[in-house]
């Protein structure tokens, strides 16, 4: 069976929310995110996910971010553009805002506070798919987590036309792709998460395309790519070698260090994250490893190739 709507080959980084030391929002920064993320092959780019600290955008602000990412992008590729917030009043007046203007598609967790149960958490993806005629992609995290099984999400696929594709990346993210896809019969397109953990596991159960951070995107697309050519061993020489060390201590305080390795990259000024903020800044022990790891990634241009 075929996708529902047109499948992803690739790389679909979330950007982060760029700021001023003032803490500001930095849409000029935003710009030159969106123009890195082309340059390295980004076949969709997403605003307002997790990696973006939507939680934390202020009302005010998220319009002229998602504004500035489509006029930036340019139609060049699709941009998806995440919705949840606190109460679903809210949610979906981000959906027609995103709508508005001109997002692509639209994702959607369940709050980060508060559960729902799957009756509650159907209608609430009901009242999205009825707010705008947008593609929705399902992400399984937020606080009702927990709900999302396969079958649920499988569910939701079968009673909302719009519901096309899912980024399963809660608990049991592996086991639980290789049962969406038995259940949709491939009708949605799983996409992985994760931050980019496991990517040769999902790419051997044929997802072909990745939501990750924007921190090492032409690293991740040549892991991707390589795969997809047909190129095993150089995506798994890609992956083991330059993907997995860096990971291991970026996972660790991955909202301080995306910026972070934005900026030792020349992308971004400053790696300021929104106030409040989530955690410390990174230890400089830990700072002086990760640019170890990162010098030899980035003097490795054969391996990028």
């Amino acid at each position: 069976m075929t996708t529902r709507y047109p499948e992803f080959r690739g790389m679909m980084p979330i950007m982060p929310t760029t700021v001023t030391p003032d803490g500001d929002v930095d849409l000029g920064a935003q710009q030159r995110i969106v123009d890195y993320l082309l340059d390295c092959g980004a076949v969709a780019i997403g605003h307002m996910g997790g990696a973006s600290e939507y939680y934390k955008v202020a009302e005010e602000d998220r319009g002229p971010i998602i504004q500035t990412v489509v006029e930036r992008v340019g139609k060049r590729v699709p941009v998806f553009v995440g919705v949840t917030a606190m109460s679903v009043k809210q949610t979906l007046k981000n959906a027609r805002e995103a709508y508005e203007l001109g997002a692509d598609l639209l994702m959607v967790c369940s709050p980060i506070n508060g559960t729902m149960k799957k009756t509650d958490l159907l209608k609430f993806y009901e009242a999205i798919a009825a707010e705008t005629p947008l593609p929705i992609i399902v992400q399984d995290t937020g606080a009702s987590s927990g709900a999302y099984s396969a079958e649920f999400m499988a569910e939701l696929a079968e009673k909302i036309p719009t519901v096309g594709y899912a980024k399963a990346e809660g608990g049991g993210f592996l086991r639980k792709t290789v049962d969406l896809q038995r259940l949709t019969g491939g009708e949605i397109q799983i996409i992985g998460g994760a931050g980019g953990s496991h990517m040769l596991a999902l790419l051997r159960q044929n997802v072909k395309a990745f939501m990750t951070g924007t921190e090492a995107l032409d690293l991740h697309g040549a892991v991707v790519s390589a795969y997809l050519a047909g190129d095993v061993d150089k995506a798994t020489d890609l992956y083991y070698t330059k993907v997995l060390p860096y990971l291991a201590i970026y996972n660790t305080n991955s909202r301080h260090l995306l910026k972070y390795m934005l900026v030792k990259r020349g992308v971004l000024q400053n790696d300021d994250t929104l106030f409040p903020y989530d955690t410390a800044p990174t230890d400089p022990l830990m700072l002086a490893e990760l640019d170890l790891v990162l010098d030899r990634i980035q003097n490795d241009k054969i391996a990028l190739r």
